[in-house]
């Protein structure tokens, strides 16, 4: 049963080589769930449109007017989302709501679908009324996955999106990697993104 165990490990360690020593392997491997992959032998999801990812993740919601798909063109695909703040949040943390969502939007986008560009509009909304938008606080971002690979190697040295990802209890949820990006490293990874 070990050597069982031992190849099947061997095997999975070759298929994520990511030019890393074996350690480094074997601790991207032990911390992203093989590859993106869950206990099952699932791989994560994919979608075969933005539309279909972003209505699927509950995240956002068009009802509601926290999604709005401002073009569906391949070409130009263009989605603006929406997170309530309140008014009397710290500036810094509504402008951080903002920059979490497009950062959270296109590293999904990247690890869910097969799309190769995006343009990203976060616009706050208000808790109280989620019709209404805090234009000041907009912030519109295009961003390729090109770019988002050599972030993604930078900060969590991999380019294998689905390493932000986790199986639990047969869901998908961000993992510890993504909140990498979308907390401890977010300035420097939406500056990264903005300045392109």
């Amino acid at each position: 049963m070990k050597k069982i165990i031992l190849i099947l490990s061997a095997i999975v360690i070759v298929s994520c080589k990511n030019k890393e020593s074996l350690n480094e392997e074997t601790n991207i491997l032990e911390n992203t769930g093989n590859c993106g992959n869950s206990k099952s032998g699932k791989p994560l999801k994919k979608f075969a449109t933005l539309k279909k990812m972003l209505e699927n993740s509950g995240d956002f919601d068009k009802e509601v007017g926290t999604l709005k798909f401002i073009s569906l063109d391949e070409k130009n695909l263009h989605v603006q989302i929406s997170k309530p703040i309140l008014e009397n949040d710290l500036e810094k943390i509504k402008n951080e709501i903002v920059k979490r969502d497009i950062v959270y939007v296109a590293f999904q986008t990247f690890a869910q679908t097969d799309i190769n560009e995006l343009t990203i509009t976060s616009i706050p909304d208000s808790n109280e009324n989620p019709k209404k938008y805090f234009e000041e606080y907009k912030q519109t971002v295009k961003i390729n996955r090109e770019k988002a690979k050599e972030i993604l190697k930078k900060y969590l040295e991999s380019e294998d999106f689905s390493i932000l990802y986790e199986e639990q209890n047969g869901m998908w949820l961000p993992s510890k990697s993504f909140s990498v990006l979308k907390f401890e490293k977010l300035n420097e990874v939406f500056d990264e993104i903005k300045n392109k």
